[in-house]
């Protein structure tokens, strides 16, 4: 059984991917760690801890890292999720309690105790991950892949015109990552539209299947739901972490690829935060990730159903 790291900033879509992933056969999450970005970083492991307990399966220890940026204030986003990161439900604390171990110290043990095992999913800022390899370099090599959630593609963002909300938070982060040498995928925003998009008919599918565990997938997507239909003048919601799950867990799903270099711009205002992707080779260095250009959106809503509701 593969073994997965998932760090994540929780919010409406990661809750879905954490569910997502906890109730899938060929996988074993090892741990959840938790960052700052969607919501603070108290709030987010609270979420975590909350879809843990949601999912109804094993309960992996859930660890809390960095809190803030490494160079720059927080910006988070519930305008977008809700004042509670989770569609304004406003639980109350989870049963499941969080471990003692820093996120970061985490993520280095794990990897650096099973070399070659461990994959780690990234649903938020890279900020955990930065400094887990700040702190051991060596898990650049020791760790099996990376799949990040974040970027654009070739496309525009969603927090500015070409920065997505993952990278803009902590470019600097990001940037380190990206230049690290781990074997890195990543699923942009971009992906997340399209056929991907959560229909009105998908959600009234979910609905219909008398599923507590689809319920709330769909209830804590309610502020993004109403965000996207002022955005995009349709109902429905996007769901960039569980696409970006979908692909950790079968890169199957996956339509089109390519490999290039990839870097972070950290310097201008103007542009804090975009991926600039050497699509041509023209810098003429060597490749440093793999861009998921396309899914499969008929098999990753098979696979996302098939895992939210309840057997």
């Amino acid at each position: 059984m593969r073994r997965v790291i998932i760090d994540t900033d929780t919010a409406s879509d990661d809750v879905v991917a954490i569910i997502m992933a906890l109730r899938e056969p060929s996988i074993k999450v090892e741990a959840i760690t938790v960052v700052a970005g969607n919501v603070t970083v108290d709030l987010a492991s609270k979420n975590a801890r909350i879809s843990v307990e949601r999912a109804n399966t094993y309960i992996p220890p859930v660890y809390k890292g960095v809190g803030k940026p490494f160079m720059r204030e927080l910006f988070t986003s519930e305008f977008v999720h809700g004042k509670d990161g989770m569609g304004n439900m406003h639980l109350p604390e989870p049963k499941v309690t969080e471990d003692q171990e820093h996120a970061v110290d985490a993520i280095i043990h794990l990897i650096t105790s099973n070399p070659g095992e461990i994959e780690v999913v990234t649903l938020g800022p890279l900020m955990n991950l930065a400094l887990a390899y700040l702190k051991e370099p060596r898990i650049a090599e020791m760790v099996k892949k990376v799949v990040i959630m974040g970027g654009a593609g070739l496309g525009p963002g969603n927090i500015t015109p070409v920065a997505e909300f993952n990278m803009y938070v902590d470019a600097e982060a990001a940037s380190i990552v990206l230049q690290s040498g781990m074997p890195i995928t990543m699923v942009g925003w971009d992906v997340c539209l399209g056929k991907t998009f959560l229909s009105k008919e998908d959600i009234e599918y979910l609905q219909q299947q008398n599923s507590p565990i689809a319920d709330f997938c769909v209830r804590c997507n309610q502020s993004v739901e109403a965000f996207d239909e002022k955005r995009f003048g349709k109902r429905g919601f996007d769901l960039p972490d569980p696409t970006a799950m979908a692909v950790a867990i079968s890169d199957k799903i996956i339509l089109k690829k390519y490999e290039a270099y990839a870097y972070v711009e950290t310097k201008s205002e103007q542009t804090y935060g975009q991926v600039i992707i050497d699509q041509h080779h023209l810098l003429e260095k060597h490749a440093n990730v793999t861009i998921c250009e396309e899914v499969d959106a008929k098999r990753f809503k098979e696979l996302l159903f098939k895992n939210i509701i309840d057997c």
